[in-house]
């Protein structure tokens, strides 16, 4: 009996990876580039560019490792995203044409948004004091500083970049039930609720001219 169980072990072992080969993954993770014609999104763990009319999808990177959160530079020439290839999660840097990429810097921050001048990204750093805080980082390798204390994920700039909008307990993978605030930061570190709900909204994105309508849009999942 014992002898059947080792048998039976060593069959699901030699099928399993197979049965994973079949399975359909999902894209994910979609940026627009800022003209409009490119999309670049997350497949089987690597980064894909497709045009948006449509069409084949290219592979943009080809690592054993994650990648996910991709962000357009406002001039369309580097992709930001983050990355576990170092075995921690880091911010790199791609050129939308392809090639290798490359780490900006060998610190914790998760990419947001990029700033107009496509020098500068907006991202997440975790701390003890504040929890998750926004800073400016430059693509240069510099560090990053520190633009507002209190931050959180699915985040977005103005198009003036002088305010940012984000959630605050939102998931995007989860539908109702869950609270999530809408917050406003503007001129630094000031901060204010905009909007509060019981259902999971998030990806918030300010609509342009930003000194003309102050609007969100608020994709329900």
């Amino acid at each position: 009996m014992k002898f059947r169980v080792i048998l039976l072990l060593l069959a699901i072992a030699l099928i399993s990876p197979n049965l994973k080969a079949q399975i359909p993954g999902f894209a994910k993770d979609p940026a627009i580039s800022a003209d409009g014609t490119q999309v670049c999104f997350v497949f089987d763990d690597d980064l894909w560019l497709v045009p948006f009319a449509g069409g084949v999808a290219r592979r943009l990177t080809n690592t054993p490792a994650a990648e996910w959160g991709p962000q357009w530079s406002p001039d369309g020439k580097w992709i930001a995203f983050n990355s576990n290839r170092e075995g921690q999660s880091y911010p790199y840097l791609i050129s939308a044409k392809g090639g290798d990429a490359r780490v900006i810097i060998r610190e914790s921050y998760n990419i947001q948004d990029w700033f107009k001048d496509s020098k500068h990204i907006l991202v997440l750093r975790h701390g003890f004091e504040w929890g998750s805080s926004f800073y400016k980082l430059p693509i240069d390798g510099s560090r990053g500083t520190l633009i507002g204390e209190f931050g959180a994920a699915f985040s977005s700039l103005s198009p003036d970049n002088k305010s940012i909008v984000f959630a605050v307990m939102a998931m995007p993978s989860r539908s109702i039930y869950r609270q999530s605030q809408w917050r406003y930061v503007e001129a630094g570190f000031a901060h204010r609720k905009i909007y509060q709900t019981h259902q999971d909204r998030s990806h918030g994105a300010l609509s342009p001219p930003f000194s003309c309508i102050r609007r969100l849009i608020l994709l329900l999942f």
